[in-house]
């Protein structure tokens, strides 16, 4: 089947109508990332707009390069690990889900300019240069549903998608999977119009299995003047590799009516239905998946001001991501009709877009405790309804901008840490973040802000650090693995707790 084809068979036809689902929500998961700190950030929940001074002012606001004294080296590296505790179709369950990571590595480059002036109250002090690798968004995950229906199962999606779809005549489904079902009597004509042939209950089982992530390569550079304005610039090389297993069994029954059959009787030859056996199981292998990758590019600019030593002033933008992106959708379905014919379908979509994220305000204040610690809050605006979706059919990038629009809505992220020091060698750490609720449409009927705690320590020898960290959060999320037009498909609502390990090993030279 060509893609083109099926995409304009209708405004929200069939395959089409689960492709704008899709891109839609891709646009929103590859806008959704978060700056790559250093464990010592990760303490403080996050917070690094005005600080400065730090690895994390490579991936974040790059006028903190202008904080060096000296040249330094580091990587981060953690385990995020998932709990994902669910409810599908009555029945609970909870997935575990572990993933080491290498969080970010890094090197700043401090060219003092004073030692050539001599003067470092007056005009440029010093220039750093900064690159490093981070990794800004994590996708794997697993999950694992089983319940019974007993309604809308797998043959009520493909009866709702036929009639989206519009063909009276079966042979000219737009789609293989679709037409599948039809010619192994999973649906059936009645009338004008396509209809389950199976009984309303069904068992399902679910497996959905995800990985990859999105990162970036950053090259920064900060300026120092006077010890007291901190300007920088970045630009990010970033990329995008998702991949998506999905897979679903919907175990049941065929509807045959000896005296009324909705099937036509079997051809000649073929086994016939036994008289006292009415009902026929099935088991349907529906199989989806999804491979997106791709690089894009953005720029960052920053300032820091500090007017007293005791105060920091931060202020960010992050652009746009301009992404080029390819994805392969491809499904198949695979079962055994009535009559012991082995069906199997396939489809294979491939499709080339563009993707523009969202720009990224970032504003920040800091306090400086003397030598004993630091104050530092945070403040972040983004508006995940402005992402742009972009290819060359353009009644798919209508329906799908038009989905972002009505799905997803601006939001405004606060944080707030400290450090306080022990020694001089030793100083303790702590965070917390709000992250606002970013949907228009609810996932669920509660509230998907994010609530997140953080703590930490650091420990300095030398030249030599070593900073760890540990962030908690729950979630809210759900899942279906189809959609119908009356709106109550199979729904599992998932609350997710998150936590995140980071260590960072630093050395200054």
């Amino acid at each position: 089947m060509d893609i083109k084809k099926i995409l304009s068979i209708a405004l929200i036809g069939g395959l089409t109508q689960h492709a704008f689902a899709q891109y839609t929500e891709d646009a929103f998961n590859f806008s959704r990332t978060e700056t790559s700190t250093t464990a010592r950030f990760s303490a403080l929940g996050g917070q690094q707009t005005s600080m400065g001074g730090d690895l994390s002012s490579i991936y974040g606001n790059p006028a903190g390069l202008g904080m060096f004294s000296r040249s330094e080296f580091g990587f981060s590296i953690g385990l995020n690990s998932y709990k994902n505790n669910h409810t599908f179709l009555g029945n609970t369950g909870t997935d575990n889900v572990f993933n080491p990571t290498i969080n970010n590595i890094g090197i700043v480059l401090h060219s003092p300019v004073s030692k050539y002036s001599g003067d470092t109250k007056k005009g440029l002090v010093a220039v750093s240069y900064g690159i490093g690798y981070q990794k800004n968004n994590y996708f794997k995950n697993e999950l694992n549903l089983a319940g019974r229906t007993d309604n809308n199962g797998l043959s009520d999606f493909f009866a709702d998608q036929a009639n989206l779809d519009g063909a009276i005549d079966p042979t000219k489904l737009g789609s293989e999977t679709i037409f599948g079902a039809y010619h192994g009597f999973l649906i059936d004509r009645s009338g004008n119009s396509y209809v389950p042939n199976t009984y309303t209950d069904s068992d399902q089982s679910i497996n959905v299995m995800r990985k990859g992530g999105q990162s970036n390569i950053d090259l920064s550079f900060g300026l120092n003047f006077s010890n007291q304005v901190y300007i920088g610039a970045g630009l990010g090389i970033a990329s995008v590799n998702y991949k998506s297993r999905e897979t679903l069994l919907d175990n049941g029954d065929f509807l045959y009516d000896i005296d009324n059959p909705i099937t036509p009787a079997p051809p000649a030859g073929q086994p016939q239905y036994p008289e006292f056996n009415p009902r026929r199981s099935y088991n349907a292998n529906f199989y989806r998946n999804y491979d997106t990758e791709g690089a894009g590019v953005n720029f960052k600019l920053g300032a820091i001001i500090k007017p007293v030593d005791e105060f920091r002033i931060g202020f960010s933008f992050e652009s746009p991501t301009y992404y080029d992106l390819t994805d392969n959708y491809y499904e198949s379905l695979s079962y055994v009709s009535p009559y012991n014919e082995r069906i199997y379908r396939e489809e294979n979509f491939p499709m080339t877009y563009n993707l523009r994220t969202p720009l990224k305000l970032n504003g920040g204040i800091s306090y400086i405790i003397g030598n004993k610690g630091f104050l530092s809050a945070d403040i972040n605006y983004s508006d995940y309804s402005t992402a742009k979706f972009s290819s060359n059919l353009k009644g798919t990038d209508r329906n799908v901008n038009d989905g972002i629009q009505q799905s997803y809505k601006d939001v405004v992220n606060f944080g707030v840490g400290g450090e306080f020091k022990v020694s001089n060698e030793f100083a303790v750490r702590a965070g917390y973040r709000y992250l606002a609720d970013p949907y228009n449409t609810k996932i669920s009927n509660n509230d998907n802000a994010i609530n997140r705690y953080s703590g930490g320590f650091g420990y300095k020898v030398g030249t030599y650090s070593i900073d760890a960290a540990v962030m908690v959060y729950d979630s809210k999320d759900g899942y279906n693995n189809y959609t119908l037009s009356t709106g109550d498909q199979p729904y599992a609502d998932i609350s997710k707790t998150t936590t995140r390990f980071s260590i960072t090993f630093g050395a200054r030279f």
